[in-house]
């Protein structure tokens, strides 16, 4: 099997006022450009599962790996602090994404963004600092395929781990936008009020008259990660990354860091 997928880094714990004012405008699917190669590294974790120290392996995105900023949109590190990185109004997710916890305040509509194949805001896992979370996640299970990365903790700029299993994280894009600038916007956001919440929502997925508001209860489609899976981790934000698939036959994906 296997596997491609965009990892990119995103610290959200600002208000939306402040989130706007520091924002650049990305009002169609971004689209990393081609040539970009991957820039990953392996750490280990340690956390409790059900009580249980467990030790698991997290495959995350190399934020100091050279051109990386050449493969990001305009604007991702436009903002002063961590808490910017990635934000942007008025926008909609890349390319292929999902929209997470959609809804609305008095002045702008607001979303997360994650990957496919990753779900937002997993519960259960516990991420220290702000400039972690909130996260995209994607289990990796034994078998699936093999990827060879570089140790975060390295001595030797050569070194590098083989990653067989464990979870790919990545941080989520934060959008936000005020209904007048949806006429500009690709592709036709579904409309929000106060009363709804979108817990999860594929772009062209039709949103009918009161589907998804508050007072139908919690039938917002949320989707939750295995608890097996709980991670807490610390170090440097992740950023972008396009893990290649290569060996296509054998199932194969080697990541090689630039």
């Amino acid at each position: 099997m296997t596997l491609t997928s965009l990892l990119y880094v995103l610290a959200t714990t600002t208000t939306m006022a402040t989130t706007v004012m520091a924002s650049m405008a990305v009002t169609t699917p971004f689209v990393q450009p081609s040539g970009c190669t991957s820039a990953v590294e392996l750490t280990t974790i340690t956390t409790s599962v059900r009580g249980t120290p467990t030790t698991i392996t997290v495959l995350a995105s190399d934020a100091a790996a050279p051109g990386f900023s050449s493969c990001q949109p305009s604007g991702w590190n436009s903002g002063a602090k961590d808490d910017d990185l990635f934000t942007f109004s008025p926008a909609v997710c890349p390319q292929d994404w999902t929209y997470y916890e959609m809804s609305t305040s008095k002045q702008y509509s607001t979303a997360f963004c994650c990957a496919s194949g990753f779900t937002f805001r997993a519960a259960g896992y516990a991420l220290p600092t702000s400039a972690l979370s909130p996260a995209c996640g994607r289990p990796f299970s034994a078998g699936e395929t093999t990827i060879t990365a570089p140790l975060a903790s390295r001595t030797d700029a050569d070194a590098t781990g083989i990653f067989t299993e464990g979870t790919i994280v990545h941080r989520a894009w934060h959008v936000t936008w005020e209904e007048s600038d949806t006429a500009t916007m690709s592709p036709s956001l579904p409309p929000l009020t106060s009363a709804k919440y979108l817990g999860v929502w594929e772009p062209g997925q039709a949103v009918l008259d009161g589907e998804f508001d508050h007072h139908n209860g919690d039938n917002s489609g949320v989707r939750g990660w295995s608890s097996v899976l709980y991670f807490a981790m610390i170090g440097v934000p992740l950023i972008g990354v396009t893990i290649l698939a290569v060996g296509v036959g054998s199932g194969n994906v080697e990541l090689t860091a630039k």
